[in-house]
Parts: C-alpha cells; structure tokens; sequence
C-alpha cells in the first residue's frame, strides 16, 4: 500500500513551536494540539503526486468549547508565515464584525505573546502583516454583503458556518470563495457547529461531508470532517457525550455540560454540545420527549375507532394525514401519511408545482375501509363534540372543502376545524401534555419527526400557545395534523368509548 505523502507534519510542528494559547488556564503556554487536531492536519495537507496540496475545500464540524477557534487561529498563521506560500493573503471571515474577531482576535494575540512572531508580524486593528515576506496579510472580514468582491486570496477561514444566513450570508460566501480560484494551492476552511436550517450556505456544505463521509459522493479536493452524536443515542449518557466532544476532559467537561442540560432547550443542548442538526432554532418539546414515544410495536387495531387529522396543501407546503387511536390504556397511537414538494425552495419547480387533492382523498377512503369494525359496532353521535368513535376525520375547510364535501358524499364522517387559535391551541397545548407525558405511541417515522421538531410554539394569550413555523421552507404539517388527531381521540365522549371498549372486552381507563 502507498504511503501518504502529506506536509501535516510540518504544520503540527510548526504551529507547536511558534503559537501559543491565548485565553482560559493555558494562555500564553505553547500551544499544544490535541490528536483529534493533529490527525485533522495530517489529513488537511495530505499532497499531491505533483506535490501541490489534495485539498482546497474543508468542512470542520465539532461541538463548542472543543478549541476549534485557536485551532483555526493558529492554521491562519501557518499559512501566513510558515506555509512557504507566495505572497500569502489570508481572511478570516465570520457572520458579523464580533464574530470574525474571534479568530483574528486570537491570531493576533497569539502573535503579539509568541516570543517568535511577535518580533516578525505587524498587527492592526484588522490586518496582521509580515514585512519580510512581501504581500503577506491575515484581514478580519464581516460577512457584509458587496465587500471585498474580486479578491485575489490564498486561503478563507469561514468561522461559524451556520451563522452565514439569508442572501447576504450567501452573497459573501460566494465572493470571498470565488477570491480563492486563481491560486494553485488554496484553501476554503469552514468551521462551525450544527445549525437549525439546511436551505443554507452551511446546510448545503453539510450534506455534502456527510455524502462525502458515507461515500455516496466523491470530492477528491474536499475535506470532511463533522463529529456529532448519534440521533439515536441519549443525550443524558456520558458516553454520548464524550462521542461527539473531541476535546472532552480536556477544554469541555461533563459537569459543565451537565449543566447545560439542566438550563438549556432540547435544540440549544442539541446544536451545540452535541453539534447535531435541529429542524428549528427553538425548541417547543423537552430534551428526548418525542423519542421516548417511539413504540413501533404498539400498532393500530383495526376493531378499535381511530381519528384522523388532517392538514392540506394544494400548492408549495406539505400535506398530512395522521391517524389516533386511543388504547384502553390511555395511550394514543399515531401513524402517518406525508407528502412534502420533492423540490427545493429557490428551485423554479418548487412553485409550479401541486399537491393532487385525490391522493389525499383516496388516503382518506383506505383509512375508512381499513377501520369500519370500530364505527360499526359503535353507538350513534350525532355532532361533532360528541363524535363517532371512527372514524372521524378533521380538517381545515380553508384547503380541503371540495374534497370533504366528496368524501362526506361517499359515507365519511368529516368535521370542520378552522386552524384558528381558539381551535388550534387547546389541541397542540393537550398534544404537548400526551408527548411529556408518553401517552404517545409512534413508530419513528423520521418525516413526522422532522414536522414535529421543525414546529416552534407561538403564544397567543397569557395562558394559551399553539404551533407555528418560523422557517421558510420548513414543514409542521404532520405535526398540526398530529395535534389535531391526538387531541379528539383523546375527547371522544368517554362514555362512548367505554360502551365500544368493553363491548370487546377491553378495560377502559
């Protein structure tokens, strides 16, 4: 086998010998890198067989307080100073002016304490210099859209991905990695935790590493490296933890992150101590609350009544019908159907294109014939506050009148609920209490996971919420519909269900 060639080595010693740590119980020591950053620079200059160096894109992914900024600090100097680059012109680049300080900031405490580089760099307030190698210059730059447009750089250090936001997020991003193309060995290196948003500049380069990591997409010029912790796993084990935490026991510890769990919502703990991606930036559930309702092996009993919800689109968002049935036990089980636009926001198809009402309709009719035994054997109700045990489907009359109409003209027992708050809070306030309270049964389906973690809560009183989405792009339609199921399987005249429950010898409670 072929040895690896790679200038890695020279970086790590360089970088030992000259940088030193600038804040916390090490600043001013010599800087000392951890082995998850050694072997990430042993990777990073891996050359070429022409000598020049493989990779010109890297994407750094790790939790917060694991020193991914005096990492980047550091490699900034080393390719200012000891790369051997010819007139070497660096950026340092975040979201805002606070941002971008971090790195530069610690580069140019790193050169004004280093007995070495203090005596061979020039610091400004926003620009480090190196008068013997001619054109060298490290510059802080915010990600201000319209500046530094046409640059001639060698390297871009983009801090804090995620951050990069909305078009002049974009914009930025693109002028300052467009600088980088005339160069032979340039290198866009892009740190950050996990965001909430994947229609971004750091979602897209996100997927991308993942592809490239699971080996579905092969970039040869690009790096990835992203440390986080299963979805799967428990957020309250250690071992989970220390998983996603490079530098655990060393920058980050267990009793402080302990803490944080104690203080922080689910997504905050999440994004950045476990460096997972989150579908919202709030979150609206406790830490692990709709995972702990995963129960694929409790099914839907087709002898029992079910309640449909159901939340339509006929033209971008996504539609959802899910169906609840509450056991005798008390616990709801949920199963869904989600149809979600197949195309991208910004895609011109993704306008053009148009949810078919029938399949909706047909779903319904499947769900009606599969679930009879429970409407049959069952007393009569005649509104829809004391309805039918199943099954009884609910829905918006905004979006899906025509179709109601259709499917009440072929037996179903369909009932208005306009989404209004007087409607909608009572419903989404009861499916928060079922979810805490794991008296939900779901099977992981991970889209209706992904409607329930992109919904946010939205007050409407002092004393009354309901979902809502604050992300453009994003879908809460599975969840909506969840809420609204969940709650009338849970309101069902209990004297009715008790009459069919016992009726098959079920206890009710």
């Amino acid at each position: 086998m072929a040895r690896t060639r790679t200038s890695g080595f020279h970086a790590i010693s360089w970088i030992e010998t000259h940088c030193v740590f600038t804040k916390g119980d090490f600043i001013g020591l010599p800087f000392r890198l951890l082995p998850w950053q050694k072997r990430l620079l042993l990777e990073l200059f891996t050359t070429r067989d022409d000598g020049l160096r493989r990779y010109r894109w890297a994407y750094v992914s790790v939790p917060k307080k694991n020193g991914k900024t005096e990492l980047a600090a550091a490699l900034a100097l080393y390719l200012l100073i000891g790369a051997g680059d010819s007139a070497p012109w660096i950026v340092c680049a975040a979201a805002s002016d606070d941002q971008a300080d971090l790195v530069f900031g610690a580069a140019k405490t790193m050169c004004e304490m280093s007995p070495t580089l203090s005596l061979i760099t020039t610091r400004y307030e926003s620009e480090i210099t190196v008068p013997t190698i001619p054109g060298a210059r490290l510059q802080r730059v915010a990600a201000v859209a319209g500046t530094n447009d046409g640059p001639n750089l060698s390297a871009v250090i983009c801090d804090e991905l995620h951050e990069w936001t909305g078009t002049r997020g974009e914009n930025v991003w693109n002028v300052l990695t467009n600088g980088v193309i005339n160069r032979r060995q340039s290198l866009v290196f892009q740190i950050t935790t996990a965001g909430y948003d994947r229609d971004t500049v750091c979602g897209r380069q996100y997927d991308k590493a993942k592809a490239i990591i699971e080996g579905t997409l092969d970039d040869p010029a690009f790096l990835a490296y992203v440390v986080e912790a299963d979805p799967r796993a428990d957020p309250r084990d250690r071992v989970t933890w220390e998983a996603a935490n490079p530098s655990a026991g060393v920058t980050t510890f267990w009793d402080r992150y302990v803490e944080q769990l104690a203080q922080k919502p689910e997504n905050v703990v999440r994004r950045y101590f476990l460096n997972q991606w989150t579908e919202a930036e709030e979150a609206w559930l406790p830490l692990g609350a709709w995972e702990a309702c995963r129960a694929p092996q409790v099914d839907l009993d087709p002898t029992l009544p079910v309640h449909v919800g159901i939340d339509a689109s006929r033209t971008h968002d996504a539609s959802a019908v899910v169906i609840s049935q509450r056991l005798p036990n008390g616990r709801t089980v949920q199963r869904a159907r989600i149809w979600e636009n197949p195309y991208p926001v910004g895609d011109p198809r993704h306008d053009e294109w148009r949810m078919d009402l029938t399949t909706i309709e047909n779903a319904c009719l499947d769900v009606f014939d599969a679930y009879q035994a429970g409407a049959l054997k069952a007393p009569d109700a005649k509104d829809w506050e004391d309805p039918l045990p199943g099954p009884a489907f609910y829905y918006d009359p905004w979006r899906f009148d025509r179709s109601a109409e259709v499917l009440r003209g072929k037996g179903l027992n369909m009932v208005e609920v306009p989404q209004t708050d007087a409607r909608l809070a009572p419903a989404c306030m009861a499916y928060f209490d079922l979810i805490v309270g794991r008296r939900i049964a779901h099977d992981g389906d991970p889209v209706l996971a992904r409607h329930i973690a992109s919904a946010v809560r939205k007050d409407v009183s002092d004393r009354a919420w309901r979902l809502t989405k604050r992300v453009k792009g994003k879908h809460i339609d599975g969840a909506i519909a969840g809420a609204m199921s969940g709650y009338f399987a849970q309101q069902a005249n209990p004297v009715v269900l008790r009459s069919v429950y016992e009726d098959r010898g079920l206890a009710y409670t």
